[in-house]
């Protein structure tokens, strides 16, 4: 039975943070379970894009820094190593290291910044679907990962946690190669385990004090949940976080793939600190992004030809929409164009609606709607996902 170590933690002030992450990890045996004195460390965190702190869509710095300072306490040599989305080059991860805040931690614990854009190659046999996978060098250098996500919902997979996050060991446009090879959500989603599984975190620590509901993970809302959460299995630790925002885990694409794998076990989990039961929000909102629901009078064939029709979509705001192209960037189907510096352009016969655009647009200028059909049978916040 694997267990979970969950904490109360009412704000990001350090030394709150500090002795809460202090308590997670001595929940799961201390530090000393996971690092021996002159390990490789590699730190993890969820640098999504250049976003404030506040604005929850990263892992916080205080967060990572209170990490960093307890490995090092335990004779870890840390490196912070994350492919954020979009180009993985210097310039980004400079950009980004410092409007997330953790070129600041990094400065004020010594710990170093990953900048080597080299990448490795691992094998992985036993994957479903990426066999081999080119992975961030300090991270297949490091003799420890540590997994630092942060709690939020995902257009396409619902929620992103713990596993969701390891994607960002995939360097830029490799990320970008993975969903146009998956653009089936169920496909994508065994191919983020397999991701999870060739990079093996040795624990996950995830940020969930301000987490993030609506459209996430970058164009939602922060939500104060109030919590740290700890494991050394991640897929545990997503299955109690799915569980204290109230998604059903066998409605989330990864765990439900994970569980039919036989990685995850919804009722097997051993959680350390807090009751579940006393710590559940209940009004967390997740949009009801997915297709319709299959109701006992609709046929397959029917149900198939609704989904096809009211699946949802990314669509352009020309309010907000500043003409920057990064979203024609990014995009992994090569959907989106933009001429004559007019409104970009999405070509819906080839979107795969990953929602990338929708992700990683600066200006929160891609939202994702759903047809006529799907608003009629689904609710708004994800009754089908609640039932």
């Amino acid at each position: 039975m694997d267990t979970v170590s969950i904490e109360r933690c009412k704000n990001y002030e350090y030394d709150i943070v500090y002795n809460c992450v202090e308590k997670l990890v001595d929940n799961l045996g201390g530090w000393k379970t996971f690092i021996k004195p002159g390990d490789r460390v590699a730190v993890k965190p969820n640098l999504l894009m250049y976003k404030k702190p506040e604005e929850a869509a990263t892992t916080h710095p205080a967060v990572v820094k209170a990490v960093i300072s307890q490995v090092q306490k335990a004779g870890g040599n840390v490196i912070i190593a994350e492919s954020p989305g979009g180009p993985y080059s210097r310039t980004m991860l400079r950009y980004v290291y410092r409007a997330t805040g953790i070129e600041k931690a990094a400065d004020e614990t010594g710990a170093v910044l990953n900048y080597d854009l080299r990448v490795t190659k691992i094998n992985s046999p036993d994957s479903k679907y990426v066999k081999s996978l080119e992975i961030l060098k300090p991270l297949a250098d490091a003799d420890v990962i540590i997994n630092i996500p942060k709690l939020k919902t995902h257009a396409s997979m619902v929620y992103t946690g713990a596993v969701k996050n390891m994607f960002g060991a995939v360097a830029g446009t490799a990320k970008t190669d993975l969903h146009l090879r998956m653009p089936d959500y169920n496909d994508f989603a065994d191919s983020l385990i397999d991701v999870y599984l060739s990079a093996k975190p040795e624990i996950s620590i995830m940020d969930a004090v301000e987490g993030m509901e609506g459209y996430g993970p970058s164009a939602g809302t922060p939500k104060h949940i109030g919590l740290l959460l700890a494991s050394s299995n991640g897929f545990a630790l997503d299955i109690a976080a799915a569980k204290i925002i109230k998604i059903p885990p066998e409605k989330i694409p990864v765990l439900k793939n994970a569980e039919k794998r036989g990685l995850a076990d919804y009722n097997s989990i051993n959680i350390i600190g807090e009751n579940i039961e006393n710590i559940t929000i209940n009004d967390f909102y997740v949009p009801a992004l997915y297709g319709v629901k299959r109701q006992g009078f609709l046929k397959r064939s029917f149900l198939k030809l609704i989904n096809k029709q009211s699946r949802p979509k990314p669509v352009i705001s020309e309010e907000k929409c500043t003409r920057c192209g990064n979203c024609v960037k990014i995009c992994p189907a090569d959907a989106i164009d933009i001429q004559n510096g007019d409104i970009p352009l999405i070509d819906y016969k080839k979107c795969i609606c990953c929602f990338c655009c929708h992700e990683l647009c600066d200006y929160k200028a891609i939202d994702i709607r759903r047809g006529f059909v799907s608003r009629l049978m689904t609710d708004r916040r994800l009754s089908g996902l609640r039932s």
